[in-house]
Parts: structure tokens; sequence; C-alpha cells
């Protein structure tokens, strides 16, 4: 009894995750430059780590801010394309990651593993694309 609720809150919890990822995918670009802001202030030594922290966070929000006005404001088909594929790169990225973390946790070799992982690359990085295709201008 207790090895099958193991094994149905497994794959529960997996699903619960792999839901998760597809709706904070939109969000990847703007945490991503966040921590890339807060990591570059901190190590060389501009700012404490609190004021860092901070500033990697309003540099998210500015990110995010940005990505959606241009989406929101513009019409022009090219610089929409580019603006969502750029918002949607680092989606893809960490849906790769993710799906190797997943086919690490089984028996799986390595080439399937990353075979695998490309394909789950694509379907975040495909639903961050549409998510944000979505945004109509105004």
């Amino acid at each position: 009894m207790l090895l099958g609720l193991g094994i149905v809150l497994g794959f529960a919890s997996i699903g619960f995750l792999c839901w998760l990822l597809f709706l904070c995918a939109v969000y990847a670009a703007p945490l991503f430059v966040a921590a890339m802001v807060c990591t570059m202030l901190y190590d060389h030594g501009v700012l404490s780590g609190a004021h860092s922290v901070l500033a990697g966070i309003a540099a998210g929000i500015m990110m995010l801010a940005l990505g959606q006005a241009v989406l929101a404001s513009s019409r022009d088909p090219a610089l929409r394309v580019s603006v969502s594929l750029l918002l949607a790169l680092p989606a893809a990225l960490a849906g790769f990651g993710t799906t190797l973390g997943f086919c690490g946790m089984g028996d799986m070799g390595v080439v399937p593993g990353y075979l695998f992982a490309t394909f789950g690359a694509l379907c975040v990085g495909g639903v961050a694309w549409t998510r944000l295709c979505v945004i109509q201008p105004a």
C-alpha cells in the first residue's frame, strides 16, 4: 500500500513541477537578468548583499516591464517575434535543464536523456513563446 502511494505521489509531484515550469516559463528571462545583475554587482564589490539583491529585483522588474511594453505597443511583426524569442530563450534553457534533471532521476542513458531534454526545451520554449505572442498591441 505504501509503495503504491509513494509511486502515485512521485508522479503527482513531477506533474506539479512540470505544471509550475510551464506556468512560470514566461518569467525566466526577467529572473535570469535579475540573478545576473545581482551576482555581478555583488561579485565586483559594487554593492553589499542586500543592495545587490534589491538592484537585481529592480532590473528583473524593468526587464519584464520593458518586454511587455514592447509587445503591447509594437505592431511590427519582426520586432514582436524577436522580442518574444529573446524572452522565450531562457525558458527553453530552463526546460532543458529541468527535463535533463528529471532524466537523471531515472535510469535513462546519456543520449536518450539529452534527446528527451531537447524535446523538453522545445516544449517549454514553445509554450513561453506562444504565451508571449498572445499579447496583442493596443
